[in-house]
This record gives structure tokens, C-alpha cells and sequence, in this order.
């Protein structure tokens, strides 16, 4: 068993706000989280980048091998910081973490849950363990009177060499599988979160097909993919475990991340059989943007943005970052920011209306009347 520090602070906050939406991904605005540090400690995780995690250079983390999954630190005042800070807050989805162990003695993640329910406030929650089922009651409340979705963290599809090699503190995955099933069935929008697909181990065939199937069997209504990010300290460490799994793909990882256009094009290839499975078993490979919450004059924004962030998130995912991606996505936050009912200001103005808009340009506006034309009975 590893060496577990745990060390108790009154944090200065709690909630971040970010700039947009997670626009094609979460949709979140707001981010909360009751620890730093995660117990999972899978090794390919992106928070061990040193932008994110900075427990490595405090004096109680000296001496441990992974500050990241041994040091965990409890904002013992998350709660009341959340409530504090949410007070004020138009609604907005909310990602809140996480189901570790040491959440079975401090109950922080619940009690934060608990503050979104009684502020009506929508969330998302990205697990990767059971143990958010003690909380049932709360999720079901903020289910049925605002909005949630529970995404099962889930890149490998059976309890394998690899997920023992990556991920060997996590919960299984059948428990995971199971935990979505039973979220399902009280009616709660459950999904994977099927990232970071490792290359040449979680991008065959045959996982991605059994991870969309077995989503499938359990409730689930998406799978979600990405890539593996290795910057920073991140790649340093997972590249040990890397040979330890497979010394030869060592090489085949460092050049696969020395050429942005060869990894471009093994992720697309991912994607798309993550598109063609997901086709096969009647599920999406995206989240749906919740929008009830909003004023109802500004859904139709709210959809309209949806269509550019999906699209710009599509680009990437196909063909990577660039000026077409990019454009879509600044049409997103254009119109997402919109105070003005955009259908609206089409039926009086025409697509002089729309072109008045600051960052529409003719391409974006022809879009926007497509839309609005073309798929109004199913967008409105």
C-alpha cells in the first residue's frame, strides 16, 4: 500500500469562472473542487503538469514518489466557499469532483452537491468511481429539478494489463459500468468520457467497440473521446510507465509526438471509429448542451453556438487546430455572449441583421440563417 499524506486547509476559494463555456466538450462555465491532488493518480493524467499541480514543491510532499497521488490536500471549507461564491452567479453548468477515498470521511464532494441543489445550479460530473452512489438522493434532486450528467471516465474496456499498468489504483471498470447502469435507471444522463485514448493501446478496434457497446448495455446515451496530451512533467512521467508497459513503444510514442500532423492523423482515426461505433449502436459522440436553465429568449442563442462549438470541436478532432476551427469557434462565443435573440434579430433584419453582429461575417451569417431556415422545428 503507498504512503498517503492528507492535510486539511481553509482555502481562499474554491470556485474558478472560466472565460467561455467548454463549448463541444462539458459545457461548464464554473469548476469546483473539494482536493488537490487525486488518489487514482492514473499516469497519464494531465493535472500532473506543473501548470495544474504544484503539491510537488511543498515541504510535506519531500520524499514521496508521486506528490500527485500520495499528497492530497482537503479544502475543509469548499462548501461554504461555494455557496458564498454561487450566490451572486448567473446559472451556468458547474463541473464538481471528486469521488476518492478520503471523500468517505469528509463527505466534501456531497455537501458541495448538496449547495448546487438548493441554488438550482446544473451540473457536471466527470468519476471514475462507484462511490458517488451514496449521494444517489442528491443527484436524483438535481437531476429532476435543474440538470445532470454523470461521464464515466472509461478508456479501456476490460481490467487488462494496461488499465493495471496506467490506472492501478482505480476503481474496476465492470464497477464503473455498473455505476452508470444505475444512473441510468433513475433517469440521470450518464455517458464515457473516453479520454485520453492512448495511441496503440486504447485506440484498436476492439476497445473502442467494446467500451461504445458496453456504454450502450449500461444507460449510456455518448461516449466522448480525445487525445493524450504529454507536455511538461506530464510526458516525463508517463513515459516511465510507458516502458514498463512496452518498451518499444517508447520510440513509437516520441515520434508519433515529434510530428503534429502524424498524431493529428492517428487521432482522426480514432474519432472516426469512435463516430462509426457510436452511428452502429444509436448513440452520440458528443454531449448534448443542456439550455433549459437559460432565459428562454436566449436558448435559441444557446443552440446556435452549440452547432459552432460541435463543428470547431469536429475540425480539431479531424484536422486539427487552424483558422477554420478557430473561426467557428469565435462565431461560438460571439453568439453564446449574445443578449439579443438571434432568430429574432434574423426575422427583422434580414441578413443585414446579422452581419451588424461584432465577429459575423458573411460565411457565419449564412450558417446562422441555414439553421435558422432549415432546421428551425428541430434546433427551436
Amino acid at each position: 500500500m503507498k504512503r498517503m499524506i492528507y492535510k486539511e486547509y481553509q482555502s481562499n476559494s474554491v470556485l474558478n469562472v472560466h472565460k467561455h463555456v467548454d463549448g463541444g466538450w462539458f459545457w461548464n462555465k464554473y469548476s469546483a473542487f473539494p482536493y488537490m491532488g487525486c488518489y487514482y493518480g492514473c499516469e497519464y493524467c494531465y493535472w500532473r503538469d506543473e501548470k495544474y499541480n504544484r503539491l510537488a514543491k511543498e515541504p510535506e510532499a519531500t520524499g514521496l514518489n508521486d506528490p500527485f497521488s500520495q499528497y492530497i490536500k482537503i479544502k475543509k471549507n469548499a462548501p461554504e466557499l461555494l455557496r458564498k461564491s454561487l450566490a451572486n452567479k448567473p446559472r451556468e453548468v458547474i463541473y464538481i469532483d471528486s469521488y476518492q477515498p478520503i471523500e468517505l470521511k469528509y463527505h466534501l464532494a456531497r455537501k458541495m452537491l448538496e449547495v448546487c441543489a438548493e441554488l438550482n445550479f446544473p451540473v457536471f460530473i466527470n468519476e471514475k468511481s462507484p462511490l458517488l452512489l451514496k449521494d444517489l438522493e442528491v443527484l436524483k434532486r438535481i437531476s429532476r429539478e435543474s440538470h445532470l450528467n454523470v461521464g464515466f471516465s472509461i478508456v479501456f474496456s476490460e481490467d487488462d494489463r494496461a488499465k493495471k499498468t496506467f490506472e492501478s489504483n482505480t476503481p474496476t471498470i465492470n464497477s464503473r459500468f455498473e455505476a452508470m447502469k444505475r444512473l441510468s435507471c433513475e433517469g440521470i444522463i450518464v455517458g464515457t468520457i473516453f479520454m485520453p485514448i492512448l495511441p496503440f493501446i486504447c485506440d484498436t478496434q476492439e476497445n473502442i467497440k467494446a467500451i461504445v457497446e458496453k456504454t450502450k448495455e449500461a444507460g449510456g446515451i455518448y461516449v466522448l473521446d480525445g487525445g493524450l496530451t504529454l507536455k511538461g512533467y506530464c510526458g516525463t512521467h508517463f513515459y516511465g510507465f510507458l516502458e514498463r508497459y512496452d518498451k518499444l513503444l517508447v520510440a513509437k510514442y516520441k515520434r508519433l509526438y515529434s510530428e503534429q500532423k502524424f498524431l493529428g492523423h492517428r487521432n482522426a482515426g480514432s474519432h472516426e471509429l469512435v463516430k462509426k461505433y457510436c452511428k452502429e449502436y444509436g448513440l452520440n459522440n458528443y454531449i448534448k448542451r443542456p439550455i433549459n436553465f437559460y432565459p428562454e429568449k436566449v436558448q435559441v442563442n444557446k443552440k446556435v453556438a452549440e452547432y459552432f462549438y460541435l463543428k470547431s470541436r469536429e475540425i480539431m478532432m479531424t484536422a486539427g487546430m487552424g483558422y477554420k476551427q478557430f473561426a467557428f469557434l469565435k462565431a461560438a462565443w460571439t453568439i453564446d455572449s449574445l443578449i439579443k435573440n438571434v432568430k429574432e434579430i434574423y426575422e427583422k433584419k434580414g441578413k443585414k441583421g446579422l452581419l451588424e453582429i461584432k465577429g459575423i461575417g458573411e460565411k457565419m451569417s449564412a450558417e446562422i440563417i441555414d439553421l435558422i431556415d432549415s432546421q428551425c422545428a428541430q434546433l427551436f
